[in-house]
């Protein structure tokens, strides 16, 4: 059992909350008994699992005291998993493209609705955040272990490419692969240089007088509802 605050395993879990060592290392922390199991049914080889004695998960026992000040949450945790980060190599025939997308709860929440809506690729642009920073990989929901993840720019994505906007786009039946769908940053939108490679617009139809506009991942999951249902045969998409 560790008992030391020192031991290497907990010091690295402090260090991997940070990205510069996640990006150093490969490497990324989940918290919980439910992400562990799912990175394990999903077939992934953790680095360690870090567990309370009781835990119902196989691991390393640690003082539960000290696996809870390692922990981010505030209730602490029974469970805590070290695990290589996975990269897509190459971009599906569907991608969801996200342009500086700055919200690691957005990023995670995003995730988990195209792994359950899609064939697809998250593909993660340059200056969005880290899809495996802790808040991402809880609001993930497991989903960070199955839903391939790409890093690159817009030009590795597949046309038509279909650039969502707040409005002054259109809202067709539906669409076929190959697409992607890309979505900007929760405050400054699409960026001009990605809109400028974008083929066409759509804009989410709101009630007049309500809301003004959809939270991203919201705006993410109506948009991956219309590729995953295209438009019927014989009528326009």
């Amino acid at each position: 059992m560790i008992t030391s605050p020192d031991n290497e395993k907990l010091k690295l879990v402090r260090k991997l909350g940070q990205k510069k060592h996640r990006e150093k290392l490969g490497l990324f922390v989940t918290e919980g008994e439910d992400l562990a199991a799912a990175g394990l049914v999903a077939g992934h080889e953790p680095k360690a699992l870090l567990v309370y004695p009781d835990s119902e998960i196989e691991g390393e026992a640690v003082e539960p005291e000290l696996l809870d000040r390692v922990s981010t949450l505030a209730s602490g945790t029974k469970v805590i998993g070290i695990w290589p980060e996975v990269w897509a190599e190459e971009a599906k025939d569907v991608c969801v493209f996200l342009d500086g997308l700055a919200d690691p709860g957005n990023m995670g929440t995003i995730i988990r609705t195209v792994d359950a809506l899609l064939d697809a690729t998250v593909v993660v642009g340059p200056g969005s955040v880290d899809p495996y920073a802790p808040i991402s990989v809880r609001a993930s929901m497991g989903s960070i272990f199955t839903q391939p993840i790409l890093r690159g720019k817009i030009d590795v994505t597949p046309k038509p490419r279909i650039a969502m906007l707040a409005s002054g786009g259109e809202w067709p039946n539906g669409h076929a692969a190959p697409v992607t769908i890309v979505l900007g940053s929760e405050r400054a939108g699409i960026q001009h240089v990605v809109l400028n490679q974008c083929d066409e617009t759509w804009t989410i139809p709101l009630r007049e007088g309500r809301a003004e506009s959809l939270n991203v991942a919201a705006a993410a999951a109506i948009a991956c509802e219309r590729i995953s249902s295209p438009a019927p045969a014989g009528e326009s998409s």
